[in-house]
């Protein structure tokens, strides 16, 4: 399979475009996870909750997507080999989007601005559309069609459904015009962005920047090609028996093919691991493998979800707050770094000395922001498990800490001088 071998080509996007996204979802992140506090007495019932619904919209779309967006505007001249239709689209669905996430996690949490609603949810969904337009305007130079490329457009796709059946949620909660059980709808909304987008972004993704970052090449790539298909089926066949169909049965089936997909990339990423040629430590590159504990973690709490709803609980968080959260932390110890580097000290090599990429980050800090970070996570699993809220108190409180160095280790990449 073809790897990408360096995160910077002539079709790299303005350094500013990625920080932008960048930026904002590092700040999201915190924010979110202090927002946690809001979900400290939802250990039964977390679906049937606005303050739940605002707490995953607040993470999802303001961390998560956020980094998202910005890792594809740089990723895709890379991962694809093709220039970005237009980066000055990149500028406005970011300010759009800023406006539109901020209405929409408001009007959720404070009863007088909830009219506000569908207006957020606008904002949101044009924005995204946006995003949509880009990518696929993008793909008219696009010659190589390997299995990043077909995650990548697929997840497209899966967002434009999934942020449809949203905006019709949105406008459902305010204006009530459908009268009958609205939680098979949310179900389709859920497989088709949660599912069909975040996680097939970051399973196509993965196969760029795990080989590229670790050094490992000639693996056997067809657990991803497997999963690959799974992932569709089962996006797309259950968002649409879900739309269609009120059964608990028909759900549970289609989430353990969601299942078996991650078990097939998981076996993946073991082979990538398996086949890379170092073994010096790499506090980036090894969280990144780390991560993946936590989404083995959620299908083991996945599968046990008829047995009770605090099992939903635990699969939610351990896949979003686990799983993608210490993902997205170790890809952007690689990530920022590496552009830092690029836009400030390579046109000074040659004339001066240019410093390791390595050097680059705080010592010490970023293998104690994961300790604490994974810490103050296994405590939050810990108290939901014992429905023990002082103890999710504090694990928030850790938590929230390890964010702040997570904003601290980014910074100071940001501001990175030479000593003279």
């Amino acid at each position: 399979m073809r790897v990408a071998g360096s995160l910077a080509t002539k079709l790299a996007p303005p350094f500013s475009l990625v920080l932008h996204y960048f930026t904002a979802g590092v700040l999201f992140n915190l924010i979110g996870i202090i927002s946690l506090f809001l979900l400290s007495g939802e250990f039964n019932e977390p679906f049937f909750s606005f303050q739940y619904v605002a707490e995953v919209h607040l993470f999802l779309l303001g961390f998560v997507m956020m980094i998202i967006f910005g890792a594809l505007y740089q990723l895709i001249p890379v991962a694809l080999e093709i220039p970005v239709y237009s980066f000055k689209l990149g500028y406005i669905q970011f300010y759009v989007y800023i406006v539109g996430i901020i209405l929409f996690v408001v009007s959720l949490l404070i009863r007088d601005f909830f009219p506000l609603l569908p207006l957020g949810a606008l904002l949101l969904y044009i924005s995204i559309l946006i995003f949509i337009f880009n990518f696929f305007a993008s793909l008219g130079k696009l010659e190589k069609f390997d299995i990043t490329s077909k995650f990548l457009i697929v997840a497209n796709l899966s967002l434009f459904t999934g942020v449809s059946i949203g905006i019709f949620l949105a406008l459902n909660f305010v204006y009530g015009f459908y009268s009958g059980n609205i939680f098979h709808i949310l179900l389709s909304h859920i497989i088709f962005t949660l599912f069909g987008f975040v996680f097939m972004v970051i399973m196509g993704v993965s196969m760029v920047l795990l080989p590229m970052f670790s050094l490992a090449h000639k693996f056997n790539d067809i657990y991803i090609n497997i999963s690959f298909y799974i992932m569709v089926v089962s996006v797309f066949g259950g968002g649409i028996l879900a739309l269609v169909l009120e059964s608990p049965p028909v759900y549970y089936s289609v989430f353990l093919l969601i299942f078996s997909a991650f078990i097939f990339y998981l076996i993946q990423v073991f082979e990538i691991y398996r086949k890379r040629p170092r073994r010096t430590k790499d506090t980036g590159m090894d969280v990144m493998f780390f991560s993946h504990l936590f989404l083995f973690g959620s299908v083991f709490f996945g599968v046990l979800i008829p047995f009770s709803q605090k099992w939903i609980f635990l699969f939610g968080i351990t896949l979003i707050f686990g799983f993608v959260n210490f993902l997205i932390y170790g890809s952007l110890y690689k990530i920022v770094p590496f552009l830092t580097w690029f836009h400030r000290f390579s046109p000074l090599v040659g004339k001066k000395k240019v410093p390791m990429l390595n050097e680059m980050l705080p010592k010490k800090i970023p293998d104690v922001q994961i300790s604490v970070s994974v810490f103050g996570f296994l405590l939050l699993i810990a108290s939901i498990l014992l429905e023990f809220e002082e103890l999710f108190t504090v694990s928030v409180l850790i938590m929230g800490l390890g964010s702040l160095l997570f904003g601290y280790v980014y910074i100071y990449v940001l501001k990175f001088k030479l000593e003279e």
